[in-house]
């Protein structure tokens, strides 16, 4: 994985971040301008369609991308098909991914699976923990957790940025993403 380097501003942007949000972002350490871990949160679930329940350590080890969204929200709409082509691409190497629908209602949460019918984990959150845990306040929002539980900032192809968190359900239309994510699954 590439070191990521931020801006001059930014560090001091992330210290005070970490400071104010602490549970949020449990492990982050900034060192001169380059952003050097941050732990992802742990948090259970339940599934869309059954009471049975999961919790993101479940997939400790593995490379796990979580998606925050709404069955309401039209840009989720847009991105849950390409998170069915990146599970489907990566799903015997290690790799899951969890769609955990928030500010939402669950009939309509069941709703949405039921019709689209996703063969990766389509999750409510019942209790707000992942929510909560990862300080989502939008949807759609996702975030990329490595093998070790650190969270990998994923690179935007259109601005060559990365951060640890993606909003624009665009790119993971891109081949440079898929190519980036590979390159994870494989590391």
């Amino acid at each position: 994985m590439k070191t990521q380097y931020l801006s001059p501003l930014r560090p001091t942007l992330m210290a005070v971040l970490v400071a104010i949000l602490g549970a949020w972002v449990p492990v982050a350490t900034v060192v001169g301008n380059t952003l050097t871990t941050v732990k992802a949160p742990d948090f259970e679930v339940r599934y869309v369609d059954s009471d049975s329940r999961l919790k993101l350590s479940d997939y400790s080890g593995n490379v796990v991308l979580v998606n925050f969204w709404a069955s309401w929200c039209y840009p989720c709409l847009v991105e849950m098909p390409e998170f069915q082509k990146i599970h489907d691409r990566f799903k015997d190497k290690g790799f899951a991914v969890l769609a955990v629908a928030v500010y939402d209602k669950l009939p309509d949460a069941k709703a949405f699976q039921d019709e689209y019918k996703y063969t990766f984990p389509v999750l409510f959150d019942d209790q707000e923990q992942a929510k909560t845990a990862f300080a989502v306040e939008v949807v759609p929002q996702t975030f990329l957790v490595g093998r070790d539980g650190l969270l990998i900032p994923i690179p935007n192809p259109k601005t060559n940025e990365s951060k640890l968190t993606v909003n624009d359900p665009t790119i993971w239309v891109q081949p440079e993403t898929f190519e980036f994510l590979a390159e994870v699954v494989e590391n």
